[in-house]
């Protein structure tokens, strides 16, 4: 009976471990700037997101300056999308004409929980109003 003990004990602190590692480095790997959280975050085509007051920037890695941007909100995650200040669901970004490498460009505003941040039609950006 000791020995099935201990071994559960063992196997129960294994386990405990193993858990509060993997819990460790998911909240190490999550990105955040101010009251916003990366949901996802593709560092091939996403150098940084700068967050000042309202406003949300990104820099793009420089490969990546010259693609068509889109973005998306939506209040839930999964949920219908919100329509921009245009009346449509997809805003498509102004610096699509040319943005300089390296530097921060597509500011926005919003007052939406999720919005999501497209190239080329693939989602490349996630945030999460925390």
């Amino acid at each position: 009976m000791n020995r099935l003990r201990f071994l559960g004990l063992v196997s129960l602190s294994f386990f405990a471990l193993v858990s509060a590692n993997l819990f460790a480095a998911d909240k190490a790997e999550t990105k955040s700037w101010g009251p916003w959280e990366a949901v996802g975050f593709d560092e091939a085509v996403i150098k940084d997101v700068r967050v000042s007051g309202d406003d949300i920037f990104i820099m793009l890695q420089p490969a990546h300056r010259n693609d068509k941007l889109t973005m998306k909100i939506s209040m839930q995650m999964g949920a219908g999308y919100r329509k921009w200040f245009t009346g449509d669901e997809v805003l498509v970004a102004q610096e699509n004409s040319g943005r300089a490498a390296n530097t921060w460009t597509d500011r926005i505003q919003t007052s939406a929980s999720y919005i999501e941040y497209y190239a080329n039609g693939e989602l490349f950006l996630h945030l999460k109003r925390k």
